[in-house]
C-alpha cells in the first residue's frame, strides 16, 4: 500500500512539474496531441486486454499445465505483440507527416471541428517530431506489460509495483534535466516519457530472469507457432469486447484533441490537468468499491435477491463517499487547482481555465464511479458484450455534445449578463407571457451551439460533454442490467440516492457561503491563506454532511468504518495485484 501511495504522489508531482515548466500553453497542447497516437497504440494492443485476457490466460495455463507451458506461451505472445508493435510503430513513424496532413487538410473535419486554425507550419513540425520520439514508448510499455503479467502470475507483486513508480520518477527527473538543464522544451518531456517507459521495463527484468527458464526465441518460427496456438485465439476472444470499448474511448480522445485546437491556446493542457484531478476520487473510491463488490457479485449471481442487495449496497456506498467530494470540487475548484499546480509558468489564466474544466468535470465523478460498479455487475454475470451498447451510446453522446457545447460556451463569459438579459426580456414582454422569452432563449442557444465564438471558456464544453455522457452511460447500463435482473428499484435505489443528492447539495450551498465569508477576510494571494480557507471550508462541509446524514437517516453513516476498511483492503490488494502498466502523463 505504501508503494501505491508513493506512486500516486509521484504521478501528481510529475504533472505538477509539467505545469510548472509549461503552464497551460500552446506548446504543451502540441505535446498532449502528439502523445495521443502512441498512447492509442499501446491502449489498443495491450493495456485494454491485460486484465481482461492476458493475465487470465497466463493463470489458466500455469495452473493447469505448469511452468514450461506458461513459458512457451509467454514466448509466443511476446513475439506476436513485439512484432505487431514494431511493425505498426514503424509504419506510423514513416507516415506521421502524411497522417498529420490528412487530418489538418481534411475539409470535412475542418468544417465540423474547425480545428485547423491554430495549427501552423511550426506546430506541424513539432507535432511530427514529438510523435516520432514517443512512438518508441508503446513498444517498451507493451513488452513491459507482458513481463508484468507474467510476474504477477508467478506472484511477484513487489517488483511489478515498482514499475509505475520508476516510470513516474524517471519522467520527473528527465523533464527537469532535459527541459531546465538542456533547454529542450516539450521535446524534453517526450524523451523523458520514453526514458520512463524504458525504466518501467528495466526494473522488472532481473526478477523476470530469475523466474523465466530458458532463452526467449524470436523470429519467423516462434511467430508462426504463436499464431497457430489455440490459446492465442482464446486470449483474443477474451480481449475483444474490452478492446472495442478502448477503441471507442480512444476515438473520443482524438476528437476532443482535435476540437481543442479550435479553442484558445492552452485549452487542451487545462483540460488534461483538470481530468487528472477529477480522476482521483474515481480511482480511489469508485474503483475500490467496485473491486470489492466483484467477488461478492460473482458469488451471488445465482441468488437474485442477494445479488440485488450487494449491488445496491455498493452503489449507495459509492454515492455516500463520492457526492461530498463532488461538492468540494465545485466550491473549492480554484484553491484546489492553485494548490495543485500553481507554480512556475502555471499562471492565473491557466488556473481559471483548469478550475472551469474541473467544476464541469465534477459531475462526471458520480457517473464514472457508478459505471465502475455496474460494469462489474455485468462481468459477474459473465456478460461482456451488452455493456458495449451503453459504452457506445456514451461515446456518441460525448462526441456530439463536445462539438455543440464547445461552440455554445465559446460565446459565454459570465452568467450574470445572461440572467439580466432574460429579466429585461420578461419585463419588456408587454403581457405576452413567457412564450417570446423562451423562444428567444431557444433561438440564441441554437445559434450559440452551431457557431464558434471567442471565449476561452469554450474548453468547458469538453468537460461538460464528458459529464453528460457519463451520466447517460450510467443510466443506459442500469436499464440494460434491469432487463436481465431487476436490480434498480424505487425503495432500494432511487429514494436513498435522492436523499444523498439533497444532502450533498445542502452541503455545497453551505460551503459556498462559508467560502465567500472567509474569502473576503483572507489574503488569498498567499499560499497559507489558501490552505486555511480550503481547510475551514472543507471542515464545515463535511461536518454539515454528516449532520445531514443523521437528519435524512442515511444508513451508510453507520457503515463508515466498514467502507473505509473495504477501501483500505482493496488498495492493499491493488498494491499486490493490479497491473499498473502506465500511470499516464
Amino acid at each position: 500500500m505504501l508503494l501505491l501511495f508513493v506512486t500516486k504522489i509521484l504521478g501528481f508531482l510529475k504533472l505538477r512539474t509539467i505545469a510548472q515548466l509549461f503552464g497551460a500553453s500552446h506548446e504543451l497542447d502540441i505535446f498532449w496531441a502528439a502523445f495521443t497516437i502512441p498512447d492509442m497504440l499501446f491502449m489498443l494492443l495491450v493495456a485494454g486486454s491485460i486484465n481482461a485476457a492476458i493475465i487470465p490466460t497466463f493463470s489458466e495455463i500455469f495452473r493447469k499445465e505448469g511452468k514450461d507451458s506458461l513459458n512457451q506461451f509467454f514466448n509466443h505472445l511476446m513475439v506476436i505483440i513485439s512484432s505487431l508493435f514494431i511493425l505498426i510503430a514503424l509504419i506510423l513513424f514513416i507516415f506521421t507527416p502524411q497522417l498529420t496532413t490528412l487530418l489538418i487538410e481534411s475539409e470535412v473535419l475542418q468544417d465540423f471541428l474547425k480545428f485547423g486554425q491554430r495549427i501552423g507550419p511550426e506546430d506541424f513540425d513539432m507535432f511530427v517530431s514529438l510523435t516520432r520520439i514517443m512512438m518508441i514508448s508503446p513498444i517498451l510499455l507493451g513488452i513491459s506489460s507482458l513481463v508484468t503479467g507474467y510476474l504477477q502470475v508467478r506472484k511477484q507483486f513487489f517488483v511489478t509495483s515498482l514499475a509505475p513508480l520508476f516510470y513516474n520518477l524517471a519522467m520527473i527527473i528527465g523533464s527537469v534535466v532535459l527541459v531546465v538543464g538542456f533547454d529542450m522544451g516539450v521535446e524534453g518531456i517526450a524523451i523523458s516519457a520514453v526514458f520512463g517507459s524504458f525504466m518501467h521495463l528495466v526494473v522488472q527484468v532481473p526478477k523476470f530472469k530469475n523466474y523465466y527458464d530458458g532463452r526467449l526465441r524470436f523470429g519467423i518460427t516462434p511467430l508462426v507457432e504463436g499464431l497457430k496456438n489455440h490459446k492465442t485465439m482464446q486470449a483474443v476472444r477474451l480481449a475483444l469486447p474490452r478492446t472495442i470499448a478502448v477503441l471507442g474511448e480512444e476515438v473520443n480522445t482524438i476528437v476532443n484533441t482535435l476540437i481543442s485546437f479550435s479553442l484558445a491556446a492552452g485549452a487542451l493542457s487545462a483540460y488534461k490537468f483538470a481530468v487528472s484531478l477529477h480522476l482521483f476520487p474515481i480511482n480511489i473510491i469508485g474503483s475500490a468499491i467496485a473491486q470489492v463488490a466483484l467477488p461478492n457479485l460473482a458469488e451471488s449471481c445465482d441468488d437474485e435477491k442477494r445479488y440485488c442487495k450487494v449491488l445496491n449496497s455498493s452503489i449507495q456506498k459509492a454515492l455516500f463517499l463520492v457526492l461530498p467530494i463532488v461538492s468540494v470540487l465545485i466550491v473549492l475548484r480554484l484553491p484546489i487547482v492553485r494548490l495543485a499546480y500553481g507554480v512556475g509558468a502555471f499562471d492565473w489564466r491557466a488556473t481559471i481555465l483548469t478550475a472551469w474544466c474541473l467544476v464541469l468535470l465534477s459531475f462526471s465523478v458520480v457517473g464514472q464511479s457508478i459505471i465502475q460498479i455496474l460494469l462489474r455487475a455485468f462481468y459477474a454475470l459473465k456478460e461482456t458484450w451488452l455493456p458495449l451498447v451503453a459504452i457506445t451510446v456514451g461515446i456518441i453522446v460525448n462526441m456530439g455534445f463536445a462539438v455543440l457545447l464547445t461552440n455554445f460556451l465559446s460565446h459565454y463569459y459570465d452568467w450574470r449578463p445572461i440572467l439580466e438579459q432574460i429579466f429585461i426580456q420578461i419585463r419588456d414582454a408587454n403581457g405576452a407571457g413567457l412564450t417570446p422569452v423562451v423562444g428567444s432563449f431557444i433561438k440564441d442557444s441554437l445559434r450559440w451551439a452551431t457557431t464558434r465564438g471567442t471565449s476561452d471558456l469554450a474548453v468547458g464544453g469538453l468537460s461538460l460533454s464528458l459529464s453528460i455522457s457519463s451520466l447517460v452511460e450510467m443510466v443506459v447500463l442500469s436499464l440494460l442490467l434491469n432487463l436481465k435482473i431487476k436490480v434498480i428499484t424505487w425503495k432500494k435505489t432511487i429514494v436513498p440516492s435522492f436523499k444523498k443528492v439533497i444532502n450533498a447539495s445542502l452541503m455545497c450551498l453551505g460551503m459556498y457561503v462559508v467560502f465567500k465569508l472567509f474569502d473576503f477576510q483572507l489574503d488569498t494571494t498567499r499560499t497559507i491563506s489558501i490552505v486555511i480557507l480550503t481547510g475551514i471550508t472543507t471542515a464545515y462541509g463535511f461536518l454539515s454532511y454528516f449532520v445531514g446524514c443523521k437528519v435524512f437517516r442515511i444508513q451508510e453513516i453507520t457503515l463508515l468504518d466498514e467502507i473505509v476498511k473495504d477501501i483500505k483492503e482493496n488498495l492493499f490488494r491493488k498494491h499486490k495485484r493490479k497491473v499498473d502498466v502506465q500511470e499516464g502523463i
